[in-house]
């Protein structure tokens, strides 16, 4: 069996990236290794009261600071959920500010010594993806280390 060392799963609060929360508390407690749970938020520079195109995005004329509270607190509860319910030993959370694809493939994974990513296959609408591109298909065509893409839909936990 392989032993994966350090997990990294990439939340973005959609329902489909709450299955990849299970599967990731699974494989990181069965590895007996430190689970990341990492969101990384674009920033936005438009003049809208939000915009929502996919995995995490800060409010443009909002708050920013507030905003990266929640999130922040959203992260904090999964961590409790994966420390108490999922019975893993170590958790870490990271908040990040800047481009998915390159934070969740390379940044993240190296600064971690990650040895495995877990993300869900979509966390976009339909037609966003098509303008932008899917960030897990550049997850899984550049990453350096294995990558899990789950595609259930919906999660056994409620968070």
């Amino acid at each position: 069996m392989i032993s994966y060392q350090n997990v990294l799963f990439g939340y973005d609060g959609s329902p489909q990236s709450m299955v990849a929360f299970d599967r990731a508390q699974q494989i990181a407690k069965r590895n007996n290794t430190k689970l990341i749970i990492a969101m990384v938020v674009k920033p936005q520079y438009v003049n809208t009261e939000s915009v929502a195109l996919g995995f995490g995005v800060i409010q443009a004329d909002g708050d920013n600071k507030k905003a990266l509270e929640q999130k922040a607190k959203e992260l904090s509860r999964l961590k409790q959920v994966a420390e108490s319910e999922g019975g893993v030993k170590e958790v870490e959370t990271r908040l990040v500010i800047g481009n998915p694809r390159d934070e969740l493939t390379y940044n993240l994974p190296k600064e971690e010594h990650v040895g495995l990513i877990v993300i869900g296959s979509t966390g976009l609408g339909r037609v966003a993806q098509v303008l932008i591109g899917s960030t897990a298909s550049y997850i899984v065509e550049h990453a350096n280390v294995d990558v899990i893409v789950i595609k259930e839909q919906k999660s056994e936990l409620d968070v």
